[in-house]
């Protein structure tokens, strides 16, 4: 008996583990250094996923944070205008298209929905050295 059940839940594991959809491949990829500025970021899943929130943020000129911003959340960026319409659209494969972007460090946080329900999020940083 306990012999089977143990049997069940090893059979069941790699199931539950590949139940989400993580990002198989992203451009630019995470902490990618590019000459010239992107003019989207194209987001490959494992499997499909829908785009529910994505903000893209590019960090501030200041090199030093006070102690009371880093306690409370002091200026972490500038968020950066996106459309929306790559959001919500179940695929494998997102681009998400880009304003002009200048030289300098950005962030882009992102939650994704798998086909499963489950919400999957992730961030990924590039660094733009010329325009």
């Amino acid at each position: 008996m306990f012999k089977n059940l143990l049997f069940a839940i090893l059979l069941l594991l790699p199931m539950t583990a590949n139940a989400h959809s993580p990002l198989a491949s992203s451009f630019p990829q995470n902490g990618e250094m590019l000459d010239v500025p992107p003019t989207e970021i194209i987001m490959v899943f494992k499997l499909p996923a829908k785009l529910i929130k994505v903000d893209l943020k590019k960090s501030s000129d200041k090199q030093e944070k006070s102690l009371f911003g880093g306690i409370f959340g002091g200026d972490d960026g500038d968020l950066v205008a996106l459309g929306t319409s790559f959001l919500m659209n179940i695929g494998e494969r997102h681009i998400i298209p880009l304003p002009s972007l200048e030289s300098g460090a950005y962030s882009l946080a992102w939650r994704a929905m798998g086909q499963d329900g489950h919400v999957i999020k992730g961030d990924l940083t590039f660094k733009i050295t010329g325009s």
